[in-house]
């Protein structure tokens, strides 16, 4: 497939030209000569046809669109529009090879399609760069058209745009524009980087926190952050996590924190400022949600215009609660292949209600592993112990079988009693990197929560 489709390098690099030189948008190149040009306000195609041999190849340059900042998003996003949506390859986009040059960055992959009951070919390349991308399409079912591909793809050269800071006005007040919050980008191992959920939000993972955004608002779901001694011990950790999140970043006036009513043992600790970003001077409204449990905090980052547009999304504490479940994204074969395990235990001291005395000790422990590898196989280790301490039972259970991915699913053959199963598969991303989250479709009871060790 690589010899096949050997022109990935090719992508940013101006050749002289052997022809007619055509713009397109912020693409400049040379069609092949003799080839049907076919130019709509959305791309520019060029076609041709070998009636004796049924011979075909089409070229198209896309119109330049908005760039996610991320250019293997961008490659991902245009792989399911304009190759899945239109069955030209497969569902799970190609590791792509990438280049970078001159401050734009290529990403290419090639698929196979079925066309006419034969073999075709589909190859995408997206380049991304000053706030912008562009994506080519190159279909054909041979490579008697290989060299006039080659040809136009090498000569392509694009213009940088003129990069401008646009206000986002509103019918809220002048103050009220998008956040212009610096994300820096998550090396988190996940192919498929940005989720569109059916109720408007976007999702994708950052360095710090997943990014979550419908409209003018954005909501960050902070990495969960250790509460230490020194935290304990201040008797003000939700100010402590305050002020090491929202300080650094903003100047900070009128807070508000939730009034929980008198003592409670589930405290709700929320608070509402008003900020102005020190890096823009923007003014925003902004609420911090601080959920603890087991050591470990949650903070959620709610970045609005106005307090107002705020409640009219977020009308009760439920709500904002309920953003924790936006951090999921779609599992690929690409992002599966490897060992992952997980690990866990119990010990519970036992005594008599009636004399009070030490009746021992009840243990429960389990590991499990699985090992799911490039060629659709997988092999799963599950063993453990449970039980008083000193009359324990053991369990040491092995399964081999085939896969198959489906985006949020995982189907698992060979199961106990030769069984097929079928989980429910995500990716939840944490600092450095993410966790697979597998739940049995038939018993939600069964779960793994899994990192890669391998």
């Amino acid at each position: 497939m690589k010899k096949l489709f050997s022109l990935y390098v090719i992508f940013l690099i101006a050749i002289q030209s052997f022809g007619q030189i055509q713009t397109f948008d912020i693409v400049t190149y040379t069609p092949p000569v003799g080839w049907n040009k076919e130019i709509k306000d959305f791309g520019a195609s060029y076609f041709v046809t070998n009636n004796k041999t049924g011979s075909w190849c089409r070229i198209t340059l896309y119109k330049s669109i908005k760039s996610s900042g991320d250019p293997a998003i961008d490659f991902t996003n245009e792989w399911n529009e304009l190759i899945v949506k239109n069955n030209y390859g497969v569902s799970n986009p190609p590791k792509p090879e990438i280049e970078v040059e001159d401050g734009w960055t290529s990403n290419s992959g090639v698929s196979v399609f079925k066309y006419e009951n034969k073999d075709a070919y589909s190859l995408l390349s997206t380049i991304s760069g000053y706030g912008v991308e562009v994506s080519i399409v190159v279909l054909m079912n041979s490579q008697e058209f290989m060299k006039s591909v080659e040809k136009m793809l090498g000569s392509i050269d694009l213009k940088k745009p003129e990069v401008k800071t646009i206000e986002v006005k509103t019918e809220q007040p002048a103050q009220a524009t998008k956040s212009a919050v610096t994300h820096v980008l998550a090396n988190s191992g996940i192919t498929m980087a940005t989720t569109n959920f059916d109720d408007g939000w976007v999702a994708q993972p950052f360095a710090e926190y997943v990014r979550v955004t419908k409209g003018l608002i954005t909501v960050l779901l902070h990495y969960p952050i250790k509460v230490t001694d020194e935290m304990r011990d201040s008797n003000n950790l939700e100010g402590v996590l305050f002020d090491q999140l929202v300080q650094p970043r903003y100047a900070v006036s009128n807070i508000r924190k939730f009034d929980n009513e008198g003592p409670c043992y589930f405290c709700i600790y929320f608070y509402e400022a008003d900020v102005a970003e020190k890096a823009t001077g923007n003014r925003y409204h902004l609420g911090l949600r601080i959920i603890t449990n087991n050591g470990i905090s949650r903070c959620i980052e709610i970045i609005s215009p106005t307090r107002e547009v705020f409640q009219r999304e977020f009308p009760d504490q439920k709500n904002v609660e309920a953003m924790l479940n936006y951090n999921k994204f779609a599992v690929t074969v690409a992002d599966l292949v490897g060992t992952w395990d997980e690990s866990s235990g119990s010990y519970v001291d036992m005594y008599n209600t009636v004399t009070g005395t030490y009746a021992g000790m009840n243990s429960s422990s389990s590991f499990n592993s699985f090992t799911f590898n490039a060629d659709g196989t997988y092999n799963s280790n599950h063993k453990g112990a449970f039980g008083m301490v000193g009359s324990m039972k053991f369990y040491d259970q092995k399964y081999n079988g085939t896969y198959k991915v489906m985006n949020w699913d995982i189907t698992a053959t060979k199961r106990f009693e030769g069984k097929t199963d079928v989980y429910w598969a995500q990716f939840e991303a944490v600092r450095g990197g993410r966790v697979l989250h597998l739940t049995d479709k038939t018993a939600a009871g069964i779960q793994y929560h899994l990192v890669k060790t391998k």
